[in-house]
């Protein structure tokens, strides 16, 4: 008997707590008075007292009369009594956020929707040390990190800077059709702005912007997700997309600013294959106040790409299809540089790209991995027809049941060259929108891109702890035709050349050499440390072109922290 009473006072307790907690968000719209809340609290805070001394008689009562309570009844006590805690600490938050609404005082602290957001942050510092790199006739040359520099007077120079790139972002998971996600960048190096109080001493410091975003937004999207009941989603605005290993569409994590796209993309995806596509403006010209350009040259991207899963047992396929329509006119439009673009379409750039990738194991060897990429391409390169094509093959093996689990790669990357620039065909792959750095794909240096090159490369890697990495790797280049020139990881030339005339007939295509050492250590759990030392040295087409064997030394330390 005296079981079932104090089992339903505590249920009382429940029930009239719950109801007073529902009383607010009935009435509270309606109730702009303190007074009648109060007196609510105050009726509660009463039928609570008189319920607790039932429950504490009920309990002396038992202790006196009937034999104590078992194992199995008090631990019902104890579970009701945590109701009872939790529905009081539910309803004093209720009376709070409506004493707040009375006030006018708004804000979604209590929203059930704050529940869902999610707010990470990264700061990322990076030192680096140049030397050597400006041995060019005009001692200049383009760096993939921070653009075109100017050294000092001489053979070779030394340089050091350190980059800092800050982000923070908003993750809201708003239900489940619908998705919002911002993220905010500083991109700076240290030291341009000169000092910190305001006074710049111009002229002094040579980072060029593309170091310096300042503040900005990195990234600002929805996601319409389970559109139509199906697997499909649509993202819209501001992006990050990165295909495969980052060969023709990439997010340039490498750089203190990184790429994103502005984009409408669509996304499908099942168990079996995963299909997406989207299209980007990349350079908008014309809807900007006082422009003279045509509105229609702009440089758009399109592409979509067809994953199967399952088909190739224990490897992914990848079929890709990208169309780069660049319309600009102006001198710095794609990468017509050095070509007889003719008149009439002057330097507009189409170019159509069909490609594939394969990435996977072996069937019977789980040792042994391999990614296969190539890529096809047709399209106009101003007045030239543009034809071109890239493959890209690695493979490696891991001795699993080795101390450290080293692995032993090897690749080969291709891509055409051009053997005359005023024939009236275009020849040289274009990269696209890549992070040539990636994987150090064509050294971590990042002299050399994915245009004109023959890249054979040898790696090994081992893993002293699990927090440990650390990867040497050899590259040796050779430039698919000597006639058409050498391309910095930007895409850029390293050499101006005529368009009418064989600037590099009498060279040889030796490249250079380079070697690469990194490594990477977990220090903490949301604390990275990365390291890497690169030697680049110069052989017969530079010492051809340039009168100079170049050599050139870069090293850094970074850290990234995350919460």
């Amino acid at each position: 008997m005296g079981n079932k009473f104090w089992k339903t006072c505590l249920g009382g307790v429940a029930a009239a707590v719950f109801c007073f907690a529902a009383t607010p968000f009935v009435h509270g719209a309606d109730s702009t008075s303190l007074e009648d809340m109060e007196k609510e609290l105050n009726a509660l805070r009463a039928s609570v007292s008189s319920l607790t001394e039932q429950i504490e008689t009920v309990k002396q009562s038992q202790t006196v009369s009937s034999a104590p309570l078992s194992e199995g009844e008090k631990g019902e006590l104890e579970t009701l009594r945590n109701e009872v805690n939790f529905l009081k600490e539910e309803f004093q938050t209720a009376a709070q956020a409506e004493q707040l609404k009375a006030q006018d005082i708004t804000g979604n602290v209590y929203s059930e929707f704050a529940k869902k957001v999610k707010l990470g942050a990264q700061i990322r510092t990076r030192y680096e040390y140049t030397n050597g790199f400006y041995n060019t006739p005009d001692h200049t040359t383009q760096f993939e990190s921070f653009g075109t520099r100017r050294a000092l007077s001489g053979s070779s120079a030394d340089d050091d800077y350190v980059l800092n790139q800050s982000r923070l972002w908003a993750d809201g998971d708003v239900n489940e059709h619908l998705r919002i996600f911002i993220q905010i960048q500083d991109a700076r190096s240290w030291g341009t702005e000169g000092d910190t109080v305001g006074f710049v001493n111009d002229g002094e410091n040579s980072i060029a912007d593309s170091a310096n975003n300042r503040l900005d937004l990195h990234q600002g999207y929805f996601d319409i997700r389970n559109l139509f009941d199906l697997p499909l989603t649509v993202r819209v605005g501001r992006q990050e997309i990165v295909w495969g290993d980052h060969r023709v569409i990439g997010n340039f994590v490498w750089s203190n600013i990184g790429r994103t796209f502005d984009a409408a993309r669509f996304m499908y995806d099942t168990d079996t294959y995963y299909w997406e596509a989207f299209g980007a403006k990349i350079d908008e010209n014309g809807y900007v106040d006082g422009a003279t350009d045509d509105d229609n040259e702009d440089e758009n991207l399109y592409a979509s790409m067809f994953t199967f899963k399952k088909l190739i047992p224990r490897a992914v396929l990848e079929l890709m299809y990208i169309q780069k329509n660049d319309q600009d006119d102006d001198s710095n439009s794609a990468v017509t540089d050095g070509y007889d673009a003719g008149e009439g379409d002057s330097d507009h750039v189409v170019v159509h790209d069909l490609g594939f990738r394969l990435d996977g194991k072996a069937l019977n060897l789980d040792a042994i991995d391999y990614t296969l990429e190539s890529h096809f391409q047709v399209g106009d390169y101003g007045d030239q027809s543009h034809k071109a094509w890239a493959l890209a093959a690695r493979t490696g093996y891991t001795f699993k049941n080795v101390a450290w689990t080293p692995r032993i790669g090897v690749e080969y990357d291709f891509a055409s060259g051009d053997d005359d620039v005023s024939d009236g065909q275009h020849e040289t792959f274009d990269n696209l929108y890549p992070t040539n750095h990636w994987q150090g794909n064509y050294g971590f240096i990042d002299l050399v891109s994915w245009r004109n090159i023959h890249d054979y490369r040898a790696n090994v890697k081992v893993n002293p702890t699990k927090k440990l990495m650390i990867q040497a790797d050899v590259h040796y280049f050779e430039l698919d035709e000597e006639d058409d020139g050498w391309y910095y990881a930007s895409g850029n030339l390293a050499s101006a050349r005529s368009a009418t005339e064989a600037e590099f007939s009498n060279t040889d295509d030796e490249l250079a050499w380079e070697f690469d050492l990194t490594v990477s250590y977990s220090l903490y759990q949301n604390v990275g440390i990365l390291a890497g030392y690169s030697f680049f040295k110069g052989e017969d087409w530079i010492d051809d072109v340039f009168g100079d064997e170049i050599e050139s030394n870069w090293m850094y330390i970074q850290t990234t922290v995350t919460f």
